[in-house]
């Protein structure tokens, strides 16, 4: 991070600092030559500017960023947006792109997340602009509310013929199981979230509406974080409106959609898993809102409730947010190839059991043909004129439908609503036009079209961030309404988006998102609602304990498990490198003999022979040991490399996202940061090697210190920590197998028993205590029986010994402990001196007491793996951090 006395964005000792707009009229002058200065290349066209009025002056709701944005200049502005995306990438904040779209080749062999690009300019919108278009979101919620009601209602608007019925009867968003199903709570619409663009003629129009599982809140949210420390003093200048009352109104909400008679509910948010696209928003909306995130493997129904499981016991969920689409909730009533939702689940909803927001169903209203009867419906059921506009669009089976089929389409977004096919008008040939008209004139009823439209621009750093250049870029806007006893509340301001160019950005695709700002006015409230029934009081709620769902233990323990993993590789790549580097080319060297061996046994611990090959130092089949070093470093596709190991703990560490500090995103962006700069490297001499395995230990020992300071000694710590003694004994188990075992002439065993006690973090402390020549029996002692040594053996099987026994009683494994009690006993009956007994070039009685702590240690995972992480009978997440059943 950039150091506050370098910051551009604070004020410095004796500077001024703009507190209001009080200083905008004397200032006038000066800030617009400035501001053209700053913006010269700017040039918005003939679109809507939302910068720049028509005659190229500054609208008055950028005043307040206008001059600060000058006294950075270019300069500052690049190195503003350098802060944010160094922020975005310590906050952890990813988008989980689908296959092929921006996966990174070093994300991982199992997830594809992509970095969350964040313009570091905020989009301004006036504030009485702003109140207006809330009040037209309020009615567009209160218009949808009613049209769902009544879709799985009476149905009026259909028999009324306001509406055909192919709207809703063929629509994959109807569904016929929720018919019946009451509405949780005063609204059957809970979350609603609108994608809008302002057209050439300056006002707002509705792109898209997102009813079945709204995402973004969460994203909203933490861009705003992230833009209130990196432009502090923009942010007093400007004032915007908090975006917290949402998220405590959103949270108000779901207690209020409890089930009758409940006034303690518990709330989870039910999540696809881990490698969802938006899995970050899921998660980060979870940790907000204070609520467990779960997957469909932690729920069951039993007794009539809904159930999560929770250290071995089963706790009542009343409140569900769901982020699963409707037709996979519930594979016995809907889809039943789900892996994502919960058996039996429509059943609960129906009995009124459980409250699922948004309900079951409501996808419907997604249905793009939706928006030509908009006015109607808005009419009819509210009784009022509509107020936000959607972009026209035509259902092709009516008179106007059919007239805008017969010209051009070029301007045409043309969707089969049932199928959810779109056609670009503007990409097809002539007679692809043709071939499409006929299909539509076939079954007319089934399709719509909407104009594209060209939204308008606002400046934007993301097209060349790293100069600092100004550019406007299309411009679009998600905004969410929550529903509530009184009315509906709206987010102030939403999630911007920075249109890409072109057709795409008329589709609304982006390429970055923005912050919103909507400037604090004098009649401000904390949010735009509409009043008609005052919220009854709740009392407060009792403390909650912990919560620890199978998946989450087992995401933790494997957590644990790679983070040792990858730190003991790192230490060995590192011991390896430097006895490369001195060694390599000195063959006469005191200790250069021990080379080969170490090299086998960092092939042999890694477990990369099979698919890398071994490592020869010397002879007609030498390796390029700096090369191989630096693949093992970087290879995430290989497993027992340092990539692999790592990408591993970050999947699995997003797995519980929710669980983790802020403070851990910044841990895992260094060492991601990192390995990235190893990757670019590919020509290096070696020395961004060295560098990159100093930054990786440093990062994964500051990772330790954070979960050993930070985290609450809960159960799932307690998993953590077992995971990180058994991965650690496994580790040097194995590497002592490869290292001590073997007996060499004393020259090369001393080397390498040096090489040995560095690898695993206790050179110093041999040194100090033996200061005569290095031997295999003092070693071993050192690294197995010393209880004051917390690299040794006996004191991480102290530590496993602790972790298991304090767990819950329902979480202890009996067949467990009972191992870990018995590999404590071989251990401590083992006589040091039997070191030294060699047989065959063998130090027998070690190999066979190495041998059985292996074995014991993993059979004490695969226990805790079969009986206390798995889900019931054959259930398995379709999405999770780490892979069910076996070796990682």
């Amino acid at each position: 991070m950039i150091a506050d006395a370098a910051t551009p964005d604070r004020a410095g000792p004796g500077e001024h600092v703009d507190t209001g707009r009080s200083a905008e009229s004397g200032n006038a002058a000066r800030l617009g030559a400035a501001t053209k200065a700053l913006l010269t290349g700017y040039e918005p066209g003939e679109r809507y500017d939302e910068l720049l009025a028509a005659d190229g002056a500054l609208r008055p709701h950028w005043q307040p960023l206008a001059g600060r944005l000058t006294e950075l200049g270019v300069g500052g502005l690049a190195q503003i947006q350098a802060r944010v995306r160094e922020m975005v990438d310590d906050d952890g904040i990813t988008y989980n792109a689908p296959s092929g779209e921006g996966g990174s080749r070093t994300s991982g062999p199992f997830t594809s997340p992509t970095h969350w690009r964040l313009d570091s300019l905020p989009m301004m919108i006036d504030s009485d602009e702003w109140d207006r278009l809330a009040r037209a979101l309020v009615q567009r919620s209160l218009l949808f509310d009613a049209v769902l009601r009544d879709f799985y209602g009476p149905q009026r608007t259909l028999r009324e013929q306001i509406v055909p019925p192919e709207v809703l009867f063929a629509h994959p968003g109807y569904i016929r199981r929720a018919v019946g199903v009451p509405a949780p709570g005063p609204r059957a619409l809970f979350l609603h979230a609108v994608d809008l663009g302002r057209t050439p003629t300056g006002e707002f129009a509705a792109f898209a509406d997102r009813t079945q599982a709204p995402s973004g809140v969460g994203y909203a949210l933490a861009d705003r974080r992230v833009l209130t420390r990196a432009l502090p003093r923009m942010f007093r200048n400007a004032t915007p409106r908090s975006l917290s009352p949402f998220a405590q109104t959103l949270r108000l909400s779901l207690i209020e959609s409890a089930p009758q008679g409940v006034e303690d509910p518990t709330i989870v948010v039910l999540s696809p898993g881990a490698l969802s696209e938006t899995a970050f928003d899921q998660a980060y909306l979870a940790s907000v809102l204070g609520v467990q995130l779960v997957e469909a493997s932690d729920l069951t129904v039993r007794a009539g409730g809904l159930y999560m499981r929770s250290l071995g016991r089963h706790k009542r969920v009343d409140v569900v947010l769901r982020r699963v689409d409707s037709e996979f909730a519930d594979p016995l009533d809907l889809r039943t190839d789900s892996r994502l939702g919960v058996v039996g689940l429509v059943e609960l909803m129906t009995r009124g059991a459980v409250s699922v927001v948004n309900t079951l169903g409501s996808g419907v209203l997604e249905n793009p043909v939706l928006h030509a009867y908009l006015p109607r419906l808005c009419r009819a059921l509210l009784d009022e004129d509509l107020l936000l506009a959607s972009t026209p669009t035509y259902h092709l089976a009516t008179d106007p439908g059919r007239a805008v089929l017969a010209g051009p389409l070029d301007r045409l977004l043309l969707t089969r609503f049932p199928s959810r096919e779109r056609v670009v008008g503007g990409r097809l040939s002539a007679d692809g036009a043709e071939q499409l008209r006929a299909r539509i004139a076939a079954e007319p009823e089934l399709w719509c079209a909407k104009e594209l439209v060209e939204f308008s621009r606002a400046p934007s750093l993301v097209a060349r961030p790293s100069v600092g250049a100004v550019t406007p870029q299309g411009f679009g806007l998600r905004t969410f309404a929550v529903a509530q006893e009184s009315g509906y509340a709206v987010m102030s301001g939403g999630l911007g988006q920075v249109l890409v160019d072109g057709e795409a950005g008329e589709l609304m695709y982006s390429s970055a998102a923005k912050d919103v700002w909507v400037p604090i006015s004098e009649d401000t409230r904390t949010g735009v609602r509409v009043a008609t029934v005052p919220p009854r009081p709740r009392p407060a709620p009792p403390v909650a304990g912990p919560i620890s769902t199978p998946r989450v233990l087992s995401d933790l323990f494997w957590m644990g498990r790679y983070a040792e993993r990858a730190e003991a590789m790192v230490r060995l790549l590192a011991v390896a490198r430097d006895r490369n580097a001195d060694y390599r080319n000195r063959p006469w060297q005191p200790g250069a003999t021990s080379l080969q061996p170490l090299l086998d046994a960092v092939v042999a611990v890694s477990t990369t022979g099979g698919t890398l090959g071994p490592l020869r130092a010397e002879g007609p089949d030498q390796t390029d040991v700096a090369g191989r070093l630096r693949a093992l470093t970087v290879d995430s596709r290989t497993p027992g490399t340092v990539a692999h190991s790592f990408w591993r703990l970050v999947g699995a560490t997003r797995a519980v996202r929710d669980q983790m500090s802020t403070g851990t995103w910044v841990v895992l962006g260094g060492a991601e940061r990192a390995m990235a700069r190893l990757v670019a490297a590919e020509d290096e001499d070696g020395g961004q090697l060295d560098l990159t395995l100093g930054d990786m230990l440093v990062s994964l020992l500051a990772f330790s210190g954070l979960a050993r300071e930070s985290m609450v000694r809960d159960p799932g710590w307690l998993m953590m920590d077992a995971g990180r003694r058994i991965e650690r004994s496994l580790q040097l188990v194995a590497l002592t197998m490869h290292t001590v075992v073997p007996e060499r002439d004393a020259e090369t065993e001393t080397a390498l028993l040096d090489a040995y006690l560095v690898a695993c973090e206790s050179a110093v402390t041999y040194r100090r205590r033996h200061h005569s020549v290095t031997l295999a029996r003092s070693a071993v002692d050192l690294m197995y029986f010393d209880e004051a040594n917390p690299r040794s053996l006996i004191y991480q099987l102290g530590r496993l010994r602790s972790d298991l026994t304090e767990l819950p009683d329902e979480l202890r494994s009996g067949p467990a402990e009972r191992v870990v009690e018995d590999l404590t006993a071989q251990v401590e009956r083992f006589d040091p001196d039997d070191t030294d007994i060699v047989e065959d070039g063998w130090r027998a009685p070690l190999a066979a007491l190495l041998t059985a702590i292996g074995d014991g240690l993993q059979e004490v995972s695969d226990v805790l793996e079969r009986t206390r992480f798995a889900p019931p009978g054959q259930a398995r997440p379709l999405w999770s951090g780490t892979v069910p059943g076996g070796e990682r």
